[in-house]
């Protein structure tokens, strides 16, 4: 007898076994494609990563030295005999000039950021000439033949000059930086001895040459100076100054012409009110400033 029996429910499905045999078949066309997709990468140059951009150190403070040669055009205002009544001056008419001197200095000064600093400085100023001449007239108690008396006077000028500075820079373009500045500080000056050679004029007689010297003197003074110049950046340490300055140097004072006997009050003379016209040639150098870093190479494809 024939039995026929129903299939279970799951007959009609996929076979399991195939089933995994397909998930096999898919994992490895799946690999297949990752091998060929990393041998193509492996043919292709590396990947270039560029460095990060150097950024050039700023030198933003620190200590420097610096050292200065120049060249001045001095003036004074006036000049004037002390004590002329001991003479018996009633007048008179005095006239001047003065020479350019030539100074050099050095000094120390500290940069507190970019854009301010201070110096402290000295220097020695010489070569300065001062040329005078009056034409006096004179009274009692000289003699009444004598009416007057013309000197003409020479004497060598110096000035050791010490200054509290303070600058502003105003920006750095193309390596170049603009300043402006002012000092305050004391000028010691020098006069040297006077040649005095002259005439005294007589009312009825002709006029008798007269020659003498008058001994040097120095005296201290209050002196201020206002800059303005650029500066040259020649490295993060090295920086050279080319600057104009105006420099206030108060008086000079000879001694007397008979030191001995007259004392040192009597017909000594001022030259007041002298200051000076500057063109300043610095170098500065800074310590422990950081070198300014070289721009990297960076390759293009």
């Amino acid at each position: 007898m024939l039995v026929i029996r129903q299939a279970p429910s799951w007959a009609g499905a996929p076979y399991p076994q195939g089933t995994a045999m397909r998930i096999l078949a898919s994992i490895a066309l799946a690999g297949a494609v990752l091998s060929a997709a990393g041998a193509q990468a492996a043919d292709m140059a590396p990947v270039y990563v560029a460095p990060p951009i150097g950024v050039a150190a700023v030198d933003n403070g620190g200590w420097y030295l610096r050292g200065d040669i120049g060249v001045g055009a001095t003036s004074a205002r006036r000049w004037q005999y002390n004590n002329n009544p001991f003479w018996g001056i009633t007048g008179g008419t005095y006239e001047h000039s003065t020479s350019s001197a030539f100074f050099f200095g050095a000094g120390i000064g500290h940069a507190f950021n970019s854009w301010l600093r201070a110096d402290i400085t000295a220097e020695y100023r010489v070569g300065g000439k001062f040329r005078g001449r009056d034409d006096l007239i004179a009274g009692p108690p000289n003699p009444p033949e004598v009416v007057g008396y013309q000197n003409n006077l020479r004497a060598n000028m110096s000035s050791f000059v010490t200054m509290v500075n303070g600058y502003i820079d105003l920006g750095t373009w193309s390596n170049v930086t603009p300043f402006v500045g002012a000092g305050v500080g004391v000028a010691y000056n020098m006069l040297g001895v006077t040649q005095d050679t002259g005439l005294q004029l007589f009312n009825n007689a002709p006029p008798s040459a007269t020659a003498g010297t008058i001994s040097g003197a120095s005296r201290s003074n209050f002196a201020w100076a206002l800059m303005a110049g650029v500066a040259w950046n020649i490295s993060s340490q090295v920086k050279i100054e080319l600057g104009y300055r105006y420099m206030n140097l108060g008086s000079f004072q000879s001694g007397a012409p008979c030191p001995v006997t007259c004392g040192t009050a009597i017909r000594n003379y001022e030259i007041r009110q002298v200051t000076s016209h500057d063109v300043r040639l610095g170098l500065r150098y800074a310590f422990g400033a950081t070198p300014i870093a070289a721009e990297p190479i960076v390759a293009r494809y």
